[in-house]
């Protein structure tokens, strides 16, 4: 570039110097700036808002559940201790079912449940509590207790789901259906249809209802495994998948 040049290319740039300067020194470039440094201004202080409010909601929902308030939790989940149960008495995963010998839910579960304690004898431990849906499931679940008071509890369990659709009614007919299962298990016919008629577990009966009802249980079945709530039928897949991150 020749002398002459390089004095007219400097008179055209101190003429265009402002439209020849970077994007962030003019000023709309400058408006930019300021505004995104705003924005993230904002944005910070309003990350480090919701942060502080998660804390005091966790520290909120922390003093409100104290040891007591667990202790009667699983308390009410795992009752007296009177209740029927299954498994190993050392185990490392229980599950407690809160269920109703008339509820089709509850039944297409139990071939599951069989299942698992035959996958895991010696890691579980299953217990059954009764929740009953209506009065017609009360014959029911004293049949079962009648049945646990000869050792037949389980085998009256399974007997009471494989014939579900045929024990539905509450009649004399259905009484003597559920004496004739009894007797099909080996058991006493005469003690079996004494407690029976006597309902001599109804008592029991109120007291797993009236617990799953401080539960707020809203149907059936309910789990609890190692206290952790679940509701509705569970496929042996799910009880697996539940297991696996319990039992070693």
């Amino acid at each position: 570039m020749g002398l002459e040049e390089r004095v007219k290319y400097a008179a055209m740039k101190a003429r265009h110097k402002k439209l020849l300067l970077p994007w962030y020194k003019k000023w709309w470039g400058i408006v930019i700036m300021v505004l995104a440094g705003l924005l993230l201004i904002i944005l910070t202080i309003s990350s480090l808002y919701v942060i502080s409010k998660a804390k005091e909601i966790i520290a909120g929902q922390n003093q409100g559940v104290t040891e007591q308030d667990y202790k009667i939790y699983a308390q009410n989940i795992k009752g007296d201790g009177t209740n029927f149960f299954i498994g190993t008495t050392t185990p490392q995963a229980t599950i407690v079912e809160f269920g109703d010998f008339a509820c089709p839910y509850s039944k297409e579960s139990y071939l599951a449940i069989k299942q698992v304690l035959a996958d895991y004898p010696d890691k579980i431990k299953i217990v059954w509590r009764d929740y009953l849906r209506n009065e017609d499931s009360i014959d029911l679940a004293v049949a079962a207790r009648c049945a646990g008071a000869q050792g037949k509890f389980w085998e009256m369990h399974d007997k009471l789901f494989e014939d579900q659709e045929n024990l539905t009614t509450a009649d004399e007919a259905r009484l003597n259906r559920l004496v004739a299962l009894a007797v099909s298990l080996g058991m006493n016919d005469t003690e079996f249809a004494t407690c029976l008629t006597n309902r001599d577990d109804l008592a029991k009966i109120q007291k797993d209802y009236e617990d799953g009802n401080t539960l707020a249980i809203i149907g059936t079945p309910t789990w609890f495994v190692n206290n952790y709530p679940i509701s509705g039928a569970l496929t042996l897949d799910k009880f697996k998948e539940l297991l696996s991150g319990i039992i070693k």
